[in-house]
C-alpha cells in the first residue's frame, strides 16, 4: 500500500507541475509561481518520496528525469552552471597557489574554520545534474565507470538504469546529506546498486565476520568495510563533508577513517577528480590537496 501511495504522489506532483502555471496565471486570488520555483518544490517532494519509500527508487528516478526534461523545455536546465554563452556561470577559484597559506599554520578548530571559509561558497549543481556528471564525466574513464565498492565496471556515457548502478552518498542522506549536501560531488561516487543498498547508512569500519563480501568490500550488518582501493578516497570525502556542513564523525568511525587515509594515500586519479569537481562545483577538497591537514585536526 505504501508503495502504491508513493507512486500516486509522484504522478500527482508531475501532473500538478504540468498545469499549475496556467492555473496560477488564471487565478486572481494568488500570484503565479515561476517554473523555477515549481521545479524546486517538486524536486523536494520527489526527494521525500525517495526517502520514505525506497522501493519506489526506480520510479522516482524516472519521474525525476521526466521532470527535468519538462523543465528544460520551459526555461532551460536549472541545475547546469553554464550561462547562455556556454561558459561556466561561476569562474574557477581565483585564490591560486596561495589559497592554503593561512591554513598551513593552523590546527584544530582554527584550521576547521579556515577550511570552511575556503569550501563553503560552492555551486550546487542539483541532484540530477550531479548524477549525470558522476557517470558521464567525473568518474567516467574512457567510457567506463567503476563501482567504488565492488570494482565492477560498466560501459556507459551517462547515468545508467538505477537498478544497475546508482549514486552512493558516502555520508548517508538519512544522517544529514540533504539539500545541497545531497548533491555535493566531493562525497558522491558511482556504486553497484546492490552493494549500495547493502551498505545502506551503516558507518564505516573494519569487519571481522562478513555477512556479505564482494570485490574487497564487506559488511557484518553493523559496519561497512571499503575495499583498499577506495578507502582513502572515502575517508577524505567524509572529512570534507564534516568540515563543509559542520557535522561530527563518531569516534569509532573517525579512527577507522584515519587509518584508511594513511593506508590509501592520495594518487593522481584522486587529484584529477578533485580538479574535475572544481570545474563544476567551484570548490576543492582540502584533504586531497593537503593530506597532512588530517593530522592537524584532532577531532572531526
Amino acid at each position: 500500500m505504501r508503495h502504491h501511495n508513493a507512486l500516486s504522489i509522484v504522478l500527482t506532483v508531475l501532473f500538478f507541475f504540468a498545469f499549475s502555471t496556467g492555473i496560477d496565471a488564471a487565478s486572481k486570488q494568488r500570484p503565479a509561481k515561476s517554473p523555477k520555483d515549481l521545479y524546486k518544490e517538486l524536486m523536494l517532494h520527489l526527494d521525500e518520496v525517495e526517502q520514505q519509500a525506497p522501493k519506489c527508487q526506480v520510479s522516482v528516478y524516472k519521474m525525476r528525469d521526466a521532470l527535468n526534461k519538462l523543465y528544460s523545455h520551459i526555461s532551460g536546465d536549472l541545475t547546469d552552471p553554464f550561462n547562455n554563452g556556454g561558459q561556466l556561470a561561476v569562474p574557477d577559484m581565483e585564490k591560486g597557489a596561495g589559497m592554503y597559506d593561512r591554513a598551513n599554520k593552523l590546527r584544530d578548530e582554527a584550521l576547521k574554520k579556515e577550511l570552511f571559509s575556503l569550501v563553503n561558497n560552492h555551486v550546487s549543481v542539483g541532484y540530477q545534474r550531479a548524477q549525470d556528471l558522476v557517470f558521464g564525466d567525473i568518474d567516467n574513464r574512457s567510457g567506463y565507470v567503476e563501482c567504488v565498492y565492488t570494482g565492477r565496471k560498466l560501459k556507459t556515457s551517462g547515468e545508467p538504469d538505477a537498478t544497475n548502478m546508482n549514486i552512493e552518498h558516502s555520508w548517508p542522506q538519512s544522517k544529514g546529506a540533504v539539500g545541497i549536501a545531497k548533491c555535493d560531488l566531493h562525497h558522491l561516487f558511482p556504486s553497484d546498486s546492490k552493494a549500495n543498498g547493502i551498505r545502506g547508512n551503516n558507518p564505516f569500519g573494519f569487519v571481522n565476520s562478513a555477512s556479505w563480501e564482494q570485490g574487497g568490500s564487506k559488511t557484518d550488518g553493523d559496519v561497512f568495510e571499503v575495499r583498499k582501493e577506495q578507502r582513502g578516497n572515502t575517508a577524505r570525502g567524509l572529512f570534507y563533508f564534516a568540515i563543509r556542513y559542520g557535522k561530527n564523525i563518531s569516534d569509532a568511525e573517525e579512527a577507522t577513517l584515519r587509518k584508511w587515509h594513511k593506508e590509501d594515500p592520495v594518487d593522481e586519479l584522486e587529484k584529477k577528480r578533485n580538479d574535475r569537481v572544481q570545474n563544476f562545483q567551484n570548490n576543492r577538497n582540502p584533504f586531497v590537496d593537503n593530506p597532512e591537514y588530517v593530522e592537524q585536526i584532532s577531532d572531526f
